[in-house]
């Protein structure tokens, strides 16, 4: 049975399709990111009832679809006007429609999304959905709507789900749509019937519009390799496929002619002597612009689709934790418990302003400020001025001292064969700072950004004892972020 995730599925890419419909183990399951865009959709779809408020929900029962859309059958002989998850079968295709509501015209149904905006994707979701519907012709269908969150909506009291959403009819592009859904559907049964799996070549659709699940069944090994083609520094991904179709898959193969951008050709000088690309001058002139006392500090936010506190946008950034290493002269040396500030809000609370205070607290009146991709450390203090104008003007005064560390790096002052075309500090810290056991991310239960807001979030739901474990997890984490700076810096001196 095809159901109305696998048809989108589908719709991205055919063997992706053959190994969810043929229960494949995911070679890539779900990260932090993927996970928390479920979690978000379930928090967006349980409050998009309330456009319809006193509506009844049809269960899910696993591995019965049968019996969903009998239950759903019966709520619309009940005379029931709102139904939420109806379910309805044809063909052997299964869809759940996330709402619907009878109006005097007939059925209006919708379908919910937890991002801002509609993309293609969202419109073959209610296409499939007007198929089986229009097929079965059990009800009178009126109208379809994609529902998306109003990134514009500021949350004051009480939600109004009204404002909260943004609600655009669709039914004219379901309509356009039917051809090629009823020759995808036929498609796509071709497939499932096939004890084959179907030749697709690798490209971007298996990183868009969703990272697939199967990636490595199809990606080359070699593809994470030092010298792989895949690893250029900013290349087009069809530049990076086109020099792979035509069998060149290492730096070694390349071309000599290639049209190739200065860090990628640094990329290939690095990786022939074995060792690092140095520009001396460019690691001066970044030197050249840092004042004592410097102040290494980043940030940690989370988001939530639905805002849960005043002044709070869907999706918005809220800023819940730092971490600040000052190091007051060049010979001011220190290990990573020294010269360290920190916060982490309280989890059932608004953060901002108390974030806010601390921050103003901590820095000290001068002196460089580094942070490592600056542009989100200094938007994160642009939105907690607007939240708090009485403080604004001693946090915006901050955004005024900040460097960013990735500079010579990204100018390319600096390139080690390791960074494998990233100037992530995940990727910068271990080159330069190797086999440092205080220095290794990997010593650590939460390790990257998307893991700290996660468990930031987690909170809310945990006993005072795991509480308190997840926040020295949380310390820990952003402590090397910070410190981590404070070593590469000292790196870059030692050059």
């Amino acid at each position: 049975m095809i159901s109305k995730s696998s048809f989108i599925l589908g719709q991205q890419c055919y063997k992706s399709f053959w190994f969810d419909i043929n229960n494949e183990e995911p070679t890539n399951p779900p990260d932090e990111g993927a996970l928390e865009r479920l979690s978000a959709g379930n928090e967006v779809g349980e409050i998009s009832k309330e456009l319809f408020p006193n509506g009844k929900e049809v269960p899910y029962f696993s591995g019965e679809p049968l019996k969903m859309a009998m239950l759903t059958k019966e709520y619309i002989e009940e005379g029931i006007t709102s139904i939420y998850e109806a379910s309805f079968i044809y063909d052997d295709i299964f869809v759940r429609v996330d709402l619907m509501n009878k109006t005097d015209k007939g059925w209006d149904i919708y379908e919910v999304k937890s991002s801002t905006r509609i993309r293609s994707y969202h419109e073959y979701d209610v296409s499939i959905q007007w198929h089986v519907l229009k097929s079965l012709n059990l009800i009178e269908l009126n109208d379809a709507f994609i529902v998306t969150l109003n990134n514009q909506f500021s949350k004051s009291d009480r939600i109004n789900p009204i404002k909260l959403f943004n609600i655009d009819s669709v039914k004219q592009i379901a309509e356009e749509n039917q051809p090629e859904v009823i020759e995808k559907i036929h498609k796509l049964k071709s497939i499932a019937a096939n004890q084959n799996e179907p030749k697709v070549k690798i490209g971007p659709h298996c990183k868009k519009p969703h990272s697939c699940v199967y990636f490595d069944k199809c990606w080359p090994r070699s593809a994470d390799d030092i010298d792989s083609i895949f690893r250029f520094y900013r290349m087009n991904l069809d530049k990076k496929l086109n020099l792979y179709n035509k069998g060149v898959e290492t730096f070694k193969q390349i071309n000599p002619n290639e049209s190739l951008n200065p860090i990628q050709k640094i990329q290939l000088i690095a990786y022939k002597k074995d060792g690092p690309v140095i520009d001396k001058k460019k690691i001066q002139n970044f030197i050249d612009k840092i004042q004592y006392p410097i102040s290494y500090f980043d940030f940690e936010t989370f988001t939530d689709a639905v805002p849960i506190y005043d002044s709070q946008r869907p999706h918005m950034q809220m800023p819940f934790q730092f971490s600040l290493h000052v190091q007051t002269t060049k010979d001011n040396t220190f290990n990573i418990d020294e010269n360290h500030y920190g916060f982490i809000a309280k989890h059932d609370e608004d953060p901002r302003r108390a974030i806010a205070e601390s921050m103003i607290k901590s820095f000290p009146k001068t002196g460089t400020i580094i942070a490592y991709n600056q542009s989100f450390e200094k938007n994160c203090i642009k939105s907690l001025a607007e939240y708090c104008p009485d403080l604004a003007e001693d946090l915006l005064s901050l955004n005024k001292r900040f460097i960013d560390l990735i500079e010579p790096f990204r100018s390319g002052g600096y390139y080690d064969k390791e960074f494998r075309g990233s100037f992530s500090i995940k990727k910068v810290l271990p080159a330069l700072c190797p086999n440092d056991s205080e220095l290794d991310y990997k010593q650590l239960d939460i390790s990257n950004g998307g893991m700290a807001s996660s468990a930031f979030k987690e909170m809310r739901t945990q006993s005072i004892e795991q509480i308190n474990l997840t926040r020295d997890k949380l310390s820990k984490y952003c402590r090397l972020d910070t410190y981590a700076m404070y070593a590469i810096y000292q790196k870059l001196l030692q050059i």
